[in-house]
């Protein structure tokens, strides 16, 4: 049967199963592509990304089959599967183009979950992979098909049909520190595709920090579980607001509503920590209320993370509403999908507005929360009230789990700290001390312990700074400690700290940070990229306290456009405010030096080994860099490659990536200065794709992007370069693809209005993506022009588009609606520039 006739009779074959069936289906279609993952017994073409590229894959296949449990939560399982199916499609677009196989299994990984109702294509992609080795998987995925809508397990699984792609794939995870995934896998397929759901039910319930640190780690996690198993009794809350809004206030108010309030002379050095314990439900809930000082903002990446409830603090006697923005803003940068709280503290009869509204779209609101902290006792208990329910309502508190023996430390090194005096306890202790703890309770593997420990927040540990043997068993030692070398400098209007000064800096607190430790915070600068090390050494640059405006126009160079390269990265929302920081950290070392060094609190000026030289600055939410020498093409790459890193460890909203174009022939400088010719990455790329040139309406010139794409060795999942001079060596668009993301997210924004009750809107989507299944298998643009799917799409685009339509008004009333829209928008217009149609502006639904 050919490919195409396969995936006909797949498709007319699932019209027997009910939604559920469906869902089981692509799961087990998926699973079948898994072992090809590993075809050649390695996975060595996701680089150094593997473990995280392999654990995104893990998940989605989870996440597919406690869907099609019949006890599966669906509104819990719109939010997994969103969050998987972005991973995954990210594991999807990492893989090399020449692991073919890999691909294919990659791709059919992704669908599973990517959807919220198979398609045959899914089986497809199985059968594709499975064909390149003379295997036919065929026969099986219509049998799986029979045995599903019989509720049987299924036959015929024998592992023996893979051959050696089945002991590569073994081979491959176990070589990875996979033995969990590698056993779980054989398991599955030795039972006909049986689920142990308890076992399915604590994959799911993994705890994001551990997740994070990919799929050896997780599987040790699990494997601990197996063990013995005790509820996790921690939560965690973040208060954060600017100074003097009555966070420290708060905090003690949450804890006990009879403590007093904070006089004036009170404030937050760093970071307060306060134990709630919550008795009746066993649950110890850690209060961390942190400085509202802006220089020591940058600090809060420490300690920041998803899995906490965050509560923002507003007094409401400044006019400055985006306050309440850039908090909510800090928080979307580190805790991603977490809560927040909004609370205004009522100092006076003018009650401030909100806009509560316009917050909701934006952010993930738990509600808002208008009361005296020191006049209204009912509404704070009240508050109280709603904030113990929001906390052990939560499953990602009530159902969390941690491997048995990791609790018995836990516990113990709690005990430690809690015997302490304040001030003279054991804030850290000795890695041997630890490992004696761990042996206690029957922990194996200590390092593996340290990690686990150090990704959910309980203790801290640096692997990568052998030569400092400590553990940490009070976060907030290294807060306070971090503060006070800033508040420190920046009292003192310096930027400079030198390893000697810390004496004076904590003479006042020399127990607690004694001069032995001082080498280990003045590393820990390092660490989190907020100083780097001058070159006379044991001397530290802190750039937030860098002078805020730049030198001289005189000393900054000019960048003609000829000459030069320049890029530049455009937000909506405020950056972190640490962006630019981190980026002089890591460069700090190429600072050109004009007498003085060119470098400012939100800008610098580099020059490499080569002679490039290069202007990178933040200004009005935009980061841009601009590089003239003999060897630009490569150093504003290397320059982008860093920025692209810096945003990828933020979980907010990734600016836009824009390139400045350089128009030819004889063009009038007030065009070239007024009107520079900025062209999106992701325009350039999708011209590319197309063979098209981009038409400037100011100079009617047609401008070629593969001369772009090579000038700024522009790179991605669809435009490959490489060799020397970057030579364009691929330029396809896959619409069949393309096609098949489109039906996807129409069907997955679908079933999120089907889940509010929004059943005529859900089904308007799930019949047009239904109708994009007809032309799948056009193979040029003039074949989908022909099939007549243009005025539907044009339709519901439109519909999605405007204001005033029922449609567009329900998807933003619905949570993750606009986010979905967003992404059957920039699929849409994936196709619409390949077959020549009017685009859809992105982003839209604002």
């Amino acid at each position: 049967m050919t490919p195409e006739e396969f995936e006909q009779k797949v498709k007319k074959e699932l019209e027997n199963l009910d939604s559920k069936q469906v869902v089981q289906f692509a799961w087990r279609s998926a699973m079948r592509a898994l072992p090809f993952l590993g075809s050649h017994g390695n996975f060595n073409f996701w680089g150094e990304d593997r473990q995280k590229h392999l654990f995104s894959i893990f998940y989605t296949l989870d996440v597919n089959a406690a869907a099609a449990d019949a006890a599966a939560d669906a509104a819990a399982y719109a939010a997994y599967a969103a969050r998987a199916a972005d991973a995954a499609r990210a594991a999807d677009a990492a893989r090399a183009d020449a692991a073919a196989d890999a691909a294919d299994a990659a791709r059919a990984a992704y669908a599973a979950a990517a959807a919220y109702a198979a398609r045959a294509a899914y089986a497809a992609y199985a059968a594709r992979a499975a064909a390149k080795y003379n295997i036919d998987l065929q026969p099986f995925i219509l049998r799986d098909i029979a045995t599903i809508s019989q509720g049987k397990i299924a036959e015929d699984t024998s592992i023996e049909v893979y051959g050696e792609v089945w002991e590569n794939f073994q081979t491959a995870l176990r070589n990875e520190g996979c033995e969990y995934w590698a056993t779980l896998y054989q398991n599955i397929f030795e039972n006909g595709f049986e689920l142990n759901i308890k076992a399915l039910e604590q994959r799911m319930n993994v705890p994001e920090e551990i997740k994070g640190l990919g799929a050896a780690e997780v599987g040790h996690y699990l494997e601990g579980l197996e063990k013995g198993a005790t509820r996790l009794n921690e939560a965690r809350i973040i208060i954060l607001g600017d100074k003097g809004a009555g966070k420290t206030c708060l905090a003690r108010k949450l804890q006990d509503p009879n403590a007093p309030m904070t006089t004036i002379d009170e404030s937050t050095a760093g970071v307060d920590t306060t134990l709630w314990e919550l008795e009746q439900d066993d649950m110890n809930v850690r209060i961390w209320d942190f400085a509202g000082h802006t220089v020591t903002h940058a600090v809060h990446q420490f300690f920041l993370s998803e899995r906490c409830l965050y509560i923002m603090v507003y007094d409401g006697r400044t006019e400055e509403r985006n306050r309440l923005e850039y908090w909510l803003n800090h928080m979307e940068n580190y805790g991603g999908d977490s809560k927040a709280m909004i609370f205004v503290n009522i100092r006076d009869k003018h009650k401030p507005q909100i806009p509560i509204n316009t917050l909701n779209e934006k952010y993930s609101i738990e509600g808002l929360y208008e009361f005296s902290i020191r006049d209204d006792r009912e509404k704070l208990e009240q508050f109280r009230e709603t904030v113990t329910r929001h906390i052990t309502d939560n499953p990602s508190w009530n159902k969390q789990e941690i491997p048995e023996s990791s609790y018995h430390v836990k516990e113990a090194l709690e005990e430690i700290f809690a015997k302490c005096e304040k001030g003279k306890g054991k804030d850290h202790i000795t890695k041997e001390a630890f490992s004696g703890i761990a042996k206690k309770y029957g922990a194996e593997n200590t390092d593996e312990l340290l990690t686990q420990l150090h990704a959910l927040g309980i203790s801290l540990w640096y692997k990568d700074m052998p030569d400092f043997n400590i553990l940490v068993l009070n976060p907030e030692w290294i807060s306070r400690g971090v503060y006070q070398i800033i508040n420190w400098a920046n009292n003192l209007k310096k930027h400079d700290v030198s390893l000697n000064d810390l004496q004076t800096v904590f003479h006042e607190d020399i127990e607690r940070y004694p001069v032995e430790k001082h080498k280990f915070l003045f590393e820990l600068m390092k660490h989190y990229e907020l100083a780097y090390e001058t070159e006379k050494g044991n001397e530290l640059i802190i750039p937030h306290l860098l002078n805020e405006d730049q030198p001289e126009s005189e000393k900054l160079p000019i960048f003609h456009v000829g000459e030069s390269l320049m890029l530049r990265y455009k937000a909506e929302i405020p950056l972190p405010p640490n962006t630019i920081s981190r980026f002089i950290v890591r460069h700090n070392e190429e600072i050109k030096k004009d007498r003085d060094y060119l470098v400012w609190r939100y800008g610098v000026v580099l020059e490499n080994e080569k002679g490039c030289i290069a202007l990178v600055r933040e200004e009005d939410r935009t980061i841009s860099v601009s590089v003239k020498g003999h060897d630009k093409t490569e150093y504003i790459s290397r320059l982008r490659g860093t920025l692209n890193d810096i945003f990828e460890s933020y979980k907010s909203e990734k600016p836009d990536l824009e390139y400045r174009v350089e128009r030819f022939g004889k063009i009038p400088n007030e065009v070239e200065e007024k009107e520079p010719l900025w062209l999106s990455d992701r325009k350039i790329k999708n011209l590319t794709r197309q063979k098209r040139s981009y038409y400037d309406d100011e100079t009617e010139q047609e401008i070629s992007m593969a001369q772009v794409v090579n000038t700024y060795n522009i790179t991605g999942d669809t435009v490959l370069l490489g060799g020397k001079g970057h030579h364009l060596v691929k330029n396809t668009f896959n619409f069949y693809n393309s096609n098949i993301d489109l039906q996807g997210y129409l069907n997955e924004l679908g079933g999120i209005l089907a889940e509010n009750g929004k059943e005529e809107e859900a089904k308007e989507l799930e019949n047009t993506a239904k109708a994009l299944e007809n032309v799948e298998q056009c193979k040029t643009p003039e074949d989908v022009k022909k099939s007549g799917i243009k005025g539907r799409l044009k339709r519901l685009m439109q519909e999605l588009e405007d204001e005033n339509s029922k449609l567009h008004k329900t998807v933003k009333t619905v949570k993750n609606g606009v986010s979905v829209a967003q992404d059957v928008a920039k699929c849409y217009n994936d196709i619409a520039q390949w077959v020549g149609w009017p685009q859809v502006p992105t982003p839209f639904l604002k």
